[in-house]
């Protein structure tokens, strides 16, 4: 098993001796704290040091979010990476009954995620189309909390998400979620994966901490580490999350 490192001090100071991989990560914490940017560290970090990246950011609708978030924050321009990233649009305007996936792209599906076996067939696709890499392939979903809103899907998932987080070894799992619902299900979650870290925004500062609740294989520090990202970056986030769920949830709610 390898130890990763980011390319990031400010997260590296918690584990220093890097992150156990291949294994699962979730990032966890209430809604607007940060989290996917937390884990866009890791992603960005992946791609640099050669390695796959599967990116299904379910709260944003569309790529360009997370493209304009990398460039941002991380100073990585995406298109310089062809080839070793894929995206996994999730498109609840698709039947989730009827398995529909759609190639809007060379790099990109859409999809209903909501089912279970939907979700299983195009991160099939996405690994297949990347192929190997020394590295390995990241598979970073962000705002995974989202699928299991669905009445409908919401144990399938659960049963399809806690074994994977647990026993899948074949590649790493980053998934963030939120704890400020589903209190049952995203315990279970955070119970499953092999690391956990917490994240939270302090008010009226907002500051994003990140702190190492568990590492399975490595020695962490047991203080918080502060992100470095400005108050306009957060403020925009947090309405992008606020929107998210002000839209996507009530749509979610009745599949």
């Amino acid at each position: 098993m390898k130890h990763f490192r980011t390319d990031y001090e400010w997260i590296d100071q918690l584990m220093p001796e890097g992150i156990p991989v291949p294994s699962s990560l979730v990032i966890s914490g209430p809604g607007g704290s940060g989290k996917p940017l937390i884990g866009l560290a890791m992603g960005a970090s992946w791609l640099r040091q050669g390695g796959k990246v599967v990116l299904i950011p379910l709260q944003y609708p569309d790529r360009s979010f997370t493209e304009n978030d990398l460039a941002r924050l991380y100073d990585l321009k995406l298109s310089d990476y062809a080839g070793s990233f894929f995206f996994i649009k999730f498109d609840l305007d698709l039947d989730p009954t009827a398995g529909e996936i759609e190639q809007s792209g060379p790099d990109e599906i859409r999809a209903n995620l909501v089912n279970p076996e939907v979700w299983d067939r195009a991160l099939d696709i996405a690994i297949q189309t990347l192929g190997a890499s020394p590295l390995g392939t990241l598979v970073f979903g962000s705002a995974l909390n989202l699928l299991l809103f669905s009445p409908t899907y919401r144990e399938r998932m659960l049963a399809r998400l806690e074994p994977l987080l647990r026993d899948d070894k074949s590649r790493t799992y980053l998934f963030t979620v939120s704890s400020s619902a589903l209190k049952r299900e995203i315990e279970l979650l955070e119970g499953a994966a092999d690391h956990l870290l917490f994240a939270e925004m302090t008010m009226p500062e907002m500051e994003v901490h990140a702190r190492v609740a568990r590492l399975r294989g490595a020695p962490y520090l047991h203080k918080s580490a502060v992100a470095p990202f400005d108050r306009e970056t957060l403020v925009e986030m947090k309405k992008k999350a606020d929107a998210s769920r002000m839209t996507r949830i009530p749509v979610i709610r009745k599949i």
